[in-house]
């Protein structure tokens, strides 16, 4: 596909001069989406301008695609035209005027529909103006209002009365598809001169997908910088996006929100309230086809907003955001949405999320596989179920007169349920049969017992479709506020959701995922775990026209390949890693080997040698000497790093390193870690000798926490941070990697090194992820020290990410003469600085 302008730098039309590598990453982007790859996996430093480089090479391809396949009237002379009108018995002039007739109705109407856009965005913030709410022609960010806390009584916290399948609901409401008819006739009768009915031409979307709701803001900002060139003639055409979030983001009533607690909880109550008497005043009944959320929904449209604005859209309006979005969807080029969402099915098929020949880009990938898992596996322990038992039969203690049987019955059955698998646990435990990693037979939890009579799956279908779980779990909630005691399902997992989850797997337990024994700090668990995420990303690869999955730090790469997309063949992946933007010299990668004729080699046996622990204290306080401003060390866990402090202060280690550098330990607790980061940057920015951070591999400072410039002068990389290789997780998922290759003709030795590979990717995807934190844009510069002498190692070497392995120093080098080296590298920074 040619595209209409040629020059490198504009060809994409980025906001800014683009840097080579940018453009790089974005012509293979693009030739990724042109050429009929599968999937494109793309490594991107942080700081690099990543993400600009995703909105303007897809962009431009889909401006590309519009242009030459909806608004170009020689389009279909291949042939694949169809039409009856189109036939060969007419001359081609014919042909060609009645195509260019089609083209020129498309255009005229998309035409009208952005000058229709230009119009209620003019009108929405003249009228914002007038009402005194903003200072501005753009509206600004408001403050979400806190909910008040609504006053709720017992019959809040009731059920509607629950009857199963088998049963008829008396007096059940026929009318609702009745009412619907009624209204869209109305709408037909009635007219709506102040609308334009469109359809959207072309049948590729851009889903834009990242974990956090920070990562989806920060993709609307800097897709606001941008402006393409418009694909259709007669007018400019705006970029149409559109962010999808939760009810937690976008509801605006104020019921709602004060009655929920979680995400699960507040779907709940909001659906709860819909279907009461006085409904949500902020949803209009028929809101499918109501005029009041189409406005809405074009107005979303007019210009780049983010989720927040999406909301504040919707309380300005007085309509609801979350359902209202969603008429939006058939209209938009782009659309932004969180990991949960894009890989639910049922939940894109609710919000009308059609990802059939779009390209589906899903940013900070390093991530996916984790979410994947996360989001189809549970875990529940004995406490946790005698806590849900004594919550079940305090709520029907409660309420047992004022339930209806059906409620009843299905509460004590869950009742029983929770009690055998407190009871097979216990029998376990007795019996010696628990061995973490060990699959469980889930018939084995009903084995000597009536269990089997309970029929789960009506059981499930209950807790699914009464949603009973909100309802005590906010009961719960309430009992403990009134004793002043602290409301323990208020947080973001409570466990009647959990049982309700637990009962899922149970009742269609996955053939890619197993139930196994675990333990955490000698609790026992019952855990059940996806263990192959192909089998769910599988809808949307095969669905999508081009999946791009990209990341700061995505090696090895071949874990995707393996484990995400194995069904894939090689030619329809395209892989790329961007080098970084900073200068060659900006960056030096050691690994460092040995201290006094001490190796330093940190693997599970000799990790806790006395002399090596001594070495790695020397070398440290050698980089503190040696290294301005802030260092920062990564550990392999909490548990280590606290290790080896506790005998670094029993001798002179720690002091010295103090002396030296002020010394600051990454929190346990989240809610501490913005205040350790703030006095370590100002520490190094009023003290001379700056400071030094342990931080931990995985913890909260190893990922979206960024060390630029003189926060991370240097970072230390203490051995090679492998993950439990006696968890249960692990010990279950190498079981399947081996099961699996066996299954294929592998031999045993050919099993186990592939489950070492996936076991040393693991530990390989952390610490690139690590180390990642010190560069952040074109003038950063920084020492890497890589402390284990595996490092050496050609194999370990090549899974780190490429533009670190570039940098890595060959040359077998002593800590003298690395020294030596730190100390010239920063004289030479000092002196370019001054210059």
């Amino acid at each position: 596909m040619e595209t209409s302008i040629c020059s490198p730098e504009n060809r994409y039309s980025h906001p800014y001069k683009p840097y080579d590598i940018q453009i790089q990453l974005m012509d293979a982007i693009y030739d990724t989406i042109d050429n009929g790859y599968k999937i494109g996996l793309f490594e991107s430093p942080t700081g690099t301008g990543k993400t600009l480089s995703i909105i303007c090479s897809t962009m431009t391809w889909l401006r590309d695609y519009k242009r030459e396949n909806v608004f170009q009237p020689m389009a279909g002379l291949d042939g694949s035209d169809t039409d009856d009108s189109d036939s060969d018995d007419e001359p081609e002039w014919v042909k060609k005027a009645y195509r260019d007739t089609i083209v020129s109705r498309s255009e005229n109407k998309m035409v009208d529909y952005e000058m229709y856009l230009e119009k209620i965005q003019n009108e929405y913030e003249n009228n914002i103006q007038t009402a005194g709410s903003i200072k501005s022609s753009r509206p600004p960010k408001k403050k979400r209002s806190t909910a008040k806390k609504q006053e709720l009584h017992d019959e809040d916290f009731l059920p509607e009365d629950y009857y199963s399948d088998s049963e008829v609901k008396p007096n059940a409401d026929k009318l609702t598809v009745l009412e619907s008819e009624i209204s869209q006739l109305l709408d037909k009768v009635n007219g709506r001169t102040d609308e334009i009915e469109m359809t959207n031409d072309c049948p590729v979307n851009i889903y834009f997908s990242s974990r956090t709701h920070s990562q989806l803001n920060q993709f609307a900002h800097q897709l606001a910088l941008t402006k393409f060139q418009s694909s259709f003639k007669g007018v400019e055409e705006r970029t149409k996006y559109l962010p999808i979030g939760s009810r937690k983001q976008l509801c605006i009533n104020e019921k709602v929100k004060s009655f929920s607690k979680n995400d699960s909880n507040i779907n709940d109550v909001c659906v709860d309230l819909q279907k009461s008497k006085e409904g949500c005043q902020f949803l209009p009944k028929d809101y499918l086809n109501s005029s009041l959320t189409k406005k809405l929904s074009d107005l979303s449209l007019s210009k780049i907003h983010d989720i927040e604005e999406i909301a504040d859209l919707g309380s300005n309006m007085k309509v609801c955001p979350y359902y209202s979005v969603r008429k939006g969807v058939e209209m938009t080029e782009i659309i932004s949405l969180p990991y949960q969402i894009l890989l639910s099915e049922s939940t894109r098929a609710i919000l009308n999320l059609q990802i059939e020949d779009s390209i589906v880009v899903i940013d900070e990938a390093h991530n996916l596989m984790d979410t994947i898992t996360s989001m189809h596996s549970v875990c529940i322990t004995i406490g946790e179920m005698n806590s849900i038992i004594k919550a079940l039969k305090f709520y029907l203690g409660r309420f047992l007169k004022k339930l209806n049987s059906g409620n009843r019955i299905h509460l004590m059955k869950l009742i029983k349920l929770c009690q055998l698998v407190i009871s097979f646990i216990q029998k376990s435990e007795k019996c010696n049969n628990i061995k973490v990693g060990n699959e469980i037979n889930t018939s084995d939890i009903y084995q000597n017992s009536t269990g089997d009579m309970l029929n789960i799956h009506i059981l499930e279908a209950f807790l699914a479709k009464s949603k009973i779980a909100y309802k005590i779990e906010s009961y719960m909630e309430k009992v403990a506020e009134n004793e002043n005691e602290q409301a323990k399902t208020s947080s973001s997992n409570p466990l009647l959701y959990k049982i309700v989850q637990f009962l899922k797997c149970l009742v269609n337990p996955s053939k890619e995922g197993k139930f196994f024994w675990d333990s955490t700090n000698g609790i026992t668990s019952i855990k059940y775990m996806l263990l192959d995420p192909s089998s769910v990303f599988k809808d949307i690869v095969s669905k999508a026209r081009c999946v791009i999955l990209c990341g700061g730090t995505m090696e090895p790469m071949s874990e995707f390949k393996n484990f995400l997309f194995p069904y894939v063949e090689d030619k329809k992946i395209k892989s790329f890693s961007c080098n970084h933007i900073i200068p060659p010299d900006n960056l030096k990668v050691y690994p460092v080997s040995s201290q006094n004729n001490v190796t330093l080699e940190f693997s599970f046996d000799n990790r806790n040698n006395p002399l090596m622990i001594e070495a790695l204290g020397a070398s440290i306080v050698r980089i503190c000497q040696s290294v301005p401003d802030g260092v920062v060390v990564f550990f392999p866990s909490y548990k280590y790093m606290n290790h080896i402090l506790s005998i670094w202060k029993s001798t002179d280690v720690l002091t010295q390193i103090e002396s030296q550098k002020k010394l600051f330990e990454e929190p346990t607790s989240a809610s501490q870690v913005q205040t350790i980061l703030a006095d370590y940057a100002n520490t190094i920015k009023e003290e001379k000798k700056g400071a030094i951070l342990f931080s931990v591999v995985g913890g909260k400072m190893s990922e979206g926490i960024n060390f630029a410039d003189e926060l991370g002068r240097a970072v230390v990389m203490v051995g090679l941070p492998y993950p439990n290789a006696y968890s249960g997780e692990i010990i279950a998922k190498r079981k399947f990697i081996e099961s699996e290759a066996i299954a294929r003709g592998c031999s045993m030795s050919e099993a186990q090194r592939n489950s070492q590979s996936y076991y040393e990717n693991l530990c390989m995807r952390a610490v690139n992820q690590s180390i990642g934190r010190s560069i952040r844009h074109i003038n950063d510069y920084s020492i890497i020290y890589l402390v284990d002498c595996r490092y050496q190692s050609s194999r370990i070497q090549n899974k780190l990410s490429s533009w670190v392995r570039k940098r890595i120093e060959t040359r077998n080098y002593n800590m003298d003469q690395i020294m030596e080296e730190t100390r010239d590298f920063f004289m030479c920074k000092t002196i370019a600085r001054l210059a």
